[in-house]
């Protein structure tokens, strides 16, 4: 029998989910707190597959649901809870949000590389939003990382479905690979409606860590026609 005194502690599972395909996205505009609309029809019909894979008893049970407060990762987690007859009350909590791009919200992103000098964003101070009003990356991945250490620790041993961004999920694949802020960046594209599964586990010996077990994963959308893979 292990020794409680050095053995390992599951402190909590994040089951971190992009939102499905939004009306913004189809718009090609920022989608911010101010011009975010929830999402298109396809949106909708991606999550409804998210939810039966859940409803399927296939997929991690979950204990616990928060989502980002803009309409689309709400509706995404509503279509979830729904669909799946999941019990659970969903928490809304707003550091989960999406990068804010500040003044641009509601501009096309065409206006925004016009109006904005972006050139070199991955060398730029980034302590320093570069849109009026916008996150830092160092600030926004302060606040995911702060956002998801409050939940685990409100929450332990707990599985998490957290409904949320491209840009959250980001942040938090550089969190849990110990990535600097001036290395942290966006290339990361995670799919809509993608799971990424991230632990956060904790012992005397080796402390806390992260292990991500799997990224990216939207088998749910595959051999269809919602499968976002078949249209780059």
């Amino acid at each position: 029998m292990a020794d409680a005194k050095t053995e390992d502690l599951l402190v909590a599972r994040f089951l971190l989910v992009r939102h499905g395909e939004s009306k913004v996205m189809v718009d090609g505009v920022v989608g911010g707190p101010k011009t975010c609309t929830g999402l298109s029809d396809h949106g909708r019909a991606q999550a409804e597959r998210l939810a039966s894979r859940f409803a399927s008893g296939n997929e991690n049970s979950i204990d616990v649901v928060y989502s980002s407060p803009l309409p689309r990762a709400v509706q995404t987690t509503e279509i979830v809870l729904s669909s799946a007859s999941l019990d659970l009350e969903m928490n809304i909590h707003p550091d989960l949000e999406e990068f804010n791009l500040g003044e641009a919200d509601g501009l096309s992103w065409d206006e925004v590389r016009t109006k904005y000098d972006l050139g070199n964003f991955e060398q730029r101070d980034p302590f320093i939003p570069i849109i009026p009003g916008a996150d830092s990356r160092a600030g926004f991945r302060h606040r995911v990382a702060q956002a998801l250490s409050d939940i685990a620790a409100n929450h332990p041993g707990s599985t998490i479905f957290v409904g949320c961004h491209g840009g959250v999920i980001s942040a938090a694949m550089a969190t849990a690979f110990g990535l600097g802020a001036n290395q942290w960046h966006t290339e990361l594209a995670p799919t809509v409606t993608s799971i990424t599964e991230l632990d956060i586990w904790s012992s005397p010996l080796r402390g806390r860590r992260w292990i991500c077990r799997r990224y990216n994963d939207s088998a749910h959308l595959h051999d269809t026609d919602l499968d976002p893979r078949d249209h780059l």
